[in-house]
């Protein structure tokens, strides 16, 4: 079964802009974030360098894309 993807947004501590890419899971393990592509490559990002992290994961209640996602307000 394909996993769906989902738009993920980094904003590192020292970044000026957030890094944005296509993800089919997040989450921390220890001491790092990391980031599922669909073609199963995990990008592994140490929490002490992350600020925000922003997705969709899903509907909500009460809320929309343009609440969770960088920059778009």
């Amino acid at each position: 079964m394909a996993q769906t993807e989902f738009e993920v947004e980094i904003l590192f501590h020292t970044a000026s802009s957030p890094k944005r890419f296509k993800a089919v899971s997040v989450y921390t393990k220890d001491a790092l974030l990391c980031c599922q592509k669909a073609d199963g490559l995990i990008i592994k990002y140490p929490l002490c360098n992350v600020f925000q992290v922003a997705h969709m994961h899903g509907a909500h209640c009460n809320s929309s894309v343009e609440d969770y996602l960088l920059g778009e307000k």
